[in-house]
């Protein structure tokens, strides 16, 4: 099989929604594998986010515009391409929990790796150093929580956004915090317990 058709297969059965050559460097060489994406931007499987990065082509069947590409997906395509890890933050982490329902101009993630900034379109999206205790260890959706809370400040965490980030945890989120094998603030900790109270 081609690299054209390897490269559309994994595409196909992929849960990702973004991807840059890195992905597919077990297929073939750089090269190689360039010039298959390229091939299938212009027979229009895929469209192109910025160099190097592309997204599945999806237009809109109502307004007849082709869709952007999911900004998040393009933020772990390219950690995925450096081999970063990342975590939403900021005012991206209130609009992932539903605490902010405004739209960011820009996309702010911690990463174990250095600061950098990519546009994407009108987008940014910002990569910032944080340590290592900040990105790992616990569950993507308590570090996306914690990051969320650190935003809003101990001071402005009402019982309507504790409802927001209760609903948004998963079992196995709130479970990890009952069995205390998280290693965050004190005062974040606490206020994980006042929100998941006694859920079981």
């Amino acid at each position: 099989m081609c690299t054209r058709n390897l490269i559309y297969e994994r595409i196909t059965n992929s849960s990702f929604k973004a991807f840059t050559s890195a992905d597919f460097l077990d297929l073939d060489n750089y090269k190689n594998i360039s010039k298959a994406l390229e091939t299938l931007e212009d027979t229009g499987f895929l469209s192109r986010a910025k160099r190097g990065i592309y997204y599945q082509y999806k237009k809109n069947e109502l307004f007849g515009f082709i869709e952007p590409p999911n900004i998040d997906e393009v933020a772990k395509a390219i950690a995925r391409q450096y081999n970063y890890n990342i975590v939403p933050s900021s005012n991206h982490a209130l609009n992932i929990i539903g605490i902010s329902t405004q739209v960011p101009s820009s996309y702010t993630y911690i990463t174990d790796g250095p600061y950098n900034e990519y546009q994407i379109g009108k987008i940014t999206i910002k990569f910032k150093h944080a340590t290592s205790k900040e990105i790992n260890g616990l569950r993507y959706k308590n570090l996306i929580a914690i990051q969320a809370i650190k935003a809003l400040g101990k001071e402005n965490i009402t019982d309507d956004i504790k409802l927001k980030i209760l609903n948004f945890l998963d079992e196995d989120d709130i479970s990890e915090i009952k069995n205390n094998t998280i290693k965050i603030t004190a005062w974040i900790y606490d206020l994980f317990k006042s929100i998941i109270g006694d859920k079981n």
